[in-house]
């Protein structure tokens, strides 16, 4: 070692090693706090883990249905969910159902510990740097989550308790008893919780006898059950086709990457499996259905308790339904018979006037199907002339005095064939008289006398007048499509035609029922209702509240309607029955009111409009008065007033206020 004034001399150090030494010690430090963190992360993990509890039952967490009682709030009408479970061993069901749901939900399921490490820190870094974002829930997490009600909440905690709950379960259970449990609870759409309800809605068969195509389309449910992957979209959620093909085939192919299916046996499977048409009412839902599944869930959902609560939720759900006048409407009428008849149909509806709430209901006998009471109108005919008869009241029009030619037949100008040259209207069973009143015209049924006064008063008047009343939909006649169907429009639409007049725009029996209690509560329009109150786990969730406004006819116009309708009901039947009713009917139609009762009934073959001789002696006729003779004494009420002595004998002020505010006397037909 050399040395220059006094000193040793040593090599300079090279700069690389001058720099390292600085971050050398930060990594020794870096290593250090880490191991404290890991240390404390352990620690309070495992303090996390220990407080964290598999819930107690996990069977019993199955999804709770809901039941719908009657309005006396004890009698069942139906129930909700509960019907569209049956849990089932695991030997009940297909191995492909099995296959299919590891390798399209959790393909490392037999080899991971109830969490993927793996996944998590893979989806982590996705996440980290924007990608999209992904979650890495097994089945085991994804079971627990259901069963504990935690699935909904998004945050990095709900992960944390739902792995330590993951791991726990197997701790405790075999992989076989995880899957199982997971299959009889999981949601597949159509309603259907668990495997075998699912195999049913879906295809009509047990669990076990699904094939390899159906397990595949029935797996790819869950991701979004209810939604894109179901091809029939029973919801109107958007599901397609495509969608669905999509997702099977991604579910077939993971089997195959799973090796549980062979790529021969795969190559094979080119098309979608057939699944049941869900309006087919697999679950025979019967007339109730329409109540029920339909009415009954569009309503909740408006006041804010989803579908999916209704049918987990374990409500209790009373509806505005009478059981007694149900059961006679169903039972002892005919009703149910009329519809047996391939060549026939039927539909009822009553509804509490000054209420809505509706008290008894027919739609057919397939409550998953096409609603005949509400999904479409049917021509009112004769049993319409109210409606006119109100709005040229209202106008102004003498509901008394005999101004009106009811001969038969008639030519108007409007009234045209495909041509557009006039034709005759003839009157119900050839009748004429060359002069009468409003009411006379509506007591006897009389077309020409009230199509001429729906071309004086105008059709969208009449339109507005039907309104006022509680129609809400129209069919127009003259606007229908390549396939003959008649387009839907509503009363506010404008542009209608006289013979709206006579009943030839159809219109629903809901809406029809709604109307004739609107004369009844003496101009209370009501919205009609199913559901009274809804009763929760924690107490009422639910309680309506009838929507109703005034219709705005005046007095004079419902009152000379209503009462004239009563005389009528009198003079055919009420001397058999001895309590009050009002009726009014056309050949495939009876409608009318009782104390406290609206009851709309439409039956019979709408395109022949029965023989058009008479509307007395139909099958509408004859449902109407069965369950009017036998209804509850809640509501009858006897008459107190004999016939021909309703309403005033002369225009009351109200109407003569109107012609003056006209200028003229109350018009008469030219």
């Amino acid at each position: 070692m050399s040395t220059r004034y006094g000193r040793s001399t040593r090599a300079a150090p090279h700069p690389r090693n001058e720099a390292q030494a600085p971050g050398r010690r930060r990594l020794i430090a870096l290593g250090l706090v880490l191991a404290v963190l890991t240390g404390a992360a352990v620690v309070v993990g495992s303090v996390f883990y220990a407080s964290v509890d598999l819930p107690e039952d996990l069977d019993a967490a199955l999804s709770q249905g809901t039941t719908v009682y009657y309005s006396d709030g004890a009698t069942v009408m139906g129930e909700l969910a509960a019907e569209r479970r049956t849990s089932v061993g695991l030997d009940a069901i297909a191995d492909d159902v099995q296959w299919a749901l590891v390798a399209a939900e959790d393909a490392g399921f037999y080899d991971h510990p109830g969490v993927d490490f793996k996944g998590v820190m893979r989806a982590l870094v996705n996440n980290a740097t924007g990608g999209d974002r992904q979650g890495a829930s097994t089945l085991t997490q994804q079971y627990v989550g259901m069963v504990a009600d935690i699935r909904g909440d998004g945050s990095y905690l709900r992960k944390a308790r739902e792995a330590a709950m993951a791991m726990k379960m197997e701790e405790e259970y075999s992989k076989d008893e995880i899957l199982n449990h997971y299959l009889n609870i999981v949601y597949f759409g159509r309603g259907a919780y668990g495997v075998e309800a699912g195999a049913q809605a879906f295809f009509g068969q047990s669990a076990a006898d699904l094939s390899t195509s159906q397990a595949a389309l029935l797996v790819a449910q869950i991701k979004s059950p209810d939604g894109p992957y179901d091809p029939r979209d029973p919801y109107g959620q958007g599901g397609s086709v495509e969608e669905a093909t999509d997702r099977w085939n991604y579910v077939l192919d993971q089997m195959v990457a799973a090796g549980t299916l062979d790529r021969v046996k795969r190559d094979a499977l080119t098309g979608l499996p057939e699944t049941l048409d869900p309006t087919d009412d697999p679950e025979g839902l019967g007339p109730e259905g329409f109540v029920t599944d339909g009415f009954v869930l569009r309503e909740l959902a408006d006041a804010g308790i989803s579908t999916d609560e209704v049918l987990r939720g374990g409500f209790a759900v009373t509806t505005t339904v009478d059981a007694d006048l149900q059961s006679i409407l169903l039972g002892r009428t005919g009703i149910r018979e009329v519809a047996d008849d391939e060549s026939l149909a039927a539909a009822a509806a009553a509804v509490e006037p000054g209420t809505g709430a509706v008290l008894a209901y027919y739609g057919g006998e397939n409550g998953a199907g096409l609603d005949l009471a509400h999904d479409v109108g049917h021509l009112p005919g004769t049993a319409f002339n109210t409606v006119t008869a109100a709005a040229a009241i209202d106008a102004g029009f003498d509901p008394y005095t005999a101004t009106l030619d009811g001969t038969s037949p008639q030519r108007f100008a409007t009234y045209t064939d495909e041509d557009g040259e006039p034709k005759e209207l003839v009157n119900t069973g050839g009748q004429s008289d060359p002069e009468l009143s409003i009411v006379e015209a509506v007591l006897h049924k009389l077309d020409t006398p009230v199509y001429g006064l729906a071309e004086q008063v105008g059709a969208d008047t009449v339109a507005a007048a039907a309104e006022a009343l509680g129609i809400r939909r129209f069919w127009d006649p003259h606007d229908r499509d390549e396939h003959g169907v008649a387009a839907e429009t509503s009363p506010d639409a404008g542009g209608f035609q006289p013979d709206l007049g006579i009943g030839a725009y159809p219109v629903t029996v809901l809406d029809m029922a709604s109307a004739y209690a609107t004369f009844a509560s003496g101009g209370t329009v009501a919205e009609p209702y199913f559901v009274e109150r809804v009763e929760g786990p924690e107490g009422t969730e639910y309680e309506a509240e009838p929507q109703t406004s005034a219709s705005g006819l005046g007095q004079t116009a419902l009152g000379a309607v209503n009462g004239p309708l009563l005389d009528y009901a009198w003079e055919v039947f009420g001397e058999t029955t001895g309590y009050e009713v009002g009726s009014n009917a056309s050949p495939t139609w009876h409608v009318g009111t009782s104390y406290g009762l609206s009851l709309a009934v439409w039956a019979g073959d709408e395109t022949k409009e029965g023989d058009g001789s008479s509307p007395r002696g139909t099958l509408a006729e004859q449902i109407w008065w069965a369950a009017m003779s036998e209804r509850p004494d809640a509501y009858r009420h006897p008459r107190t007033e004999p016939p021909g002595e309703r309403g005033v004998a002369d225009p009351s002020a109200e109407a003569e206020s109107k012609q003056e505010e006209a200028g003229a006397d109350a018009p008469t037909q030219d």
